[in-house]
């Protein structure tokens, strides 16, 4: 059984949305209740980003207690694990601000990194920008014959870096803004622009380490592997 609470007209703002280093910030509940988790609450303005879009949920701390972030059914981010609270409740939040600078610069480089697959003529088809497993998947169709081999594999592997590194030498900001249709884009300075919700650093020169890692064709799939790290 759950229960819940909501403050009237209830709205949450995203401020991760824009501001990734807002490491702490001062909230209010608008929401709050106990389910099979146990106690939850939703707070505005929110600064943890919830599991999503192949990016792992931020961990951190709500009124000093640990709290895991996760993204409702109505679109809420709730904050499950914490003391029970009422709506109207002020609260302190807190994000580890290292874990969300890695998870932000992974999947920046993952942006990056997709634009230049698909500037090859690969398709996109799925990502993930979890630490130690980023990889981007892209069709194989066609791409085969220049993809047989070990040795084919590493050549386009080593042209891949050699690009990457060539628009991080560049450099360039990264935004965030909402379109007509209400969607978040994130723009990369001499990149692209595309729909995202997820957290990112705010300029190409935040980025360091990062490295194409692997290409192999797996199930259909050609699957990119990379890291990344903030400096």
């Amino acid at each position: 059984m759950s229960t819940s609470t909501a403050a009237p007209g209830i709205q949450q703002e995203q401020a991760y949305y824009g501001d990734t280093y807002l490491f702490e910030a001062a909230a209010t509940v608008v929401a709050a209740g106990t389910d099979g988790d146990g106690a939850w609450a939703a707070v505005s303005p929110n600064i943890f980003h919830p599991k999503g879009g192949g990016q792992p949920s931020d961990e951190g701390t709500l009124n000093g207690a640990p709290v895991v972030p996760s993204r409702s059914d109505n679109g809420l981010v709730v904050l499950t694990g914490g003391p029970e609270l009422e709506p109207g409740t002020a609260v302190d939040c807190a994000i580890n601000a290292e874990l969300r600078k890695r998870h932000a610069a992974l999947h920046t480089a993952g942006h990056v990194l997709g634009h230049l697959g698909e500037s090859r003529g690969w398709i996109s088809t799925g990502h993930s920008h979890y630490p130690g497993q980023a990889r981007l998947d892209f069709l194989p169709e066609g791409l085969e014959a220049g993809l047989a081999t070990p040795e084919q594999r590493e050549q386009v592997r080593a042209e891949l870096q050699e690009a990457l590194d060539a628009v991080l030498a560049r450099g360039g900001s990264v935004s965030t803004a909402m379109d007509g249709a209400g969607h978040r884009v994130v723009t990369i300075e001499g990149v692209n622009s595309e729909p995202c919700g997820g957290t990112h650093v705010a300029r190409l020169e935040d980025l360091a380490g990062v490295t194409v890692l692997e290409l192999k064709i797996k199930r259909g799939a050609l699957k990119v592997r990379y890291e990344a790290e903030h400096v």
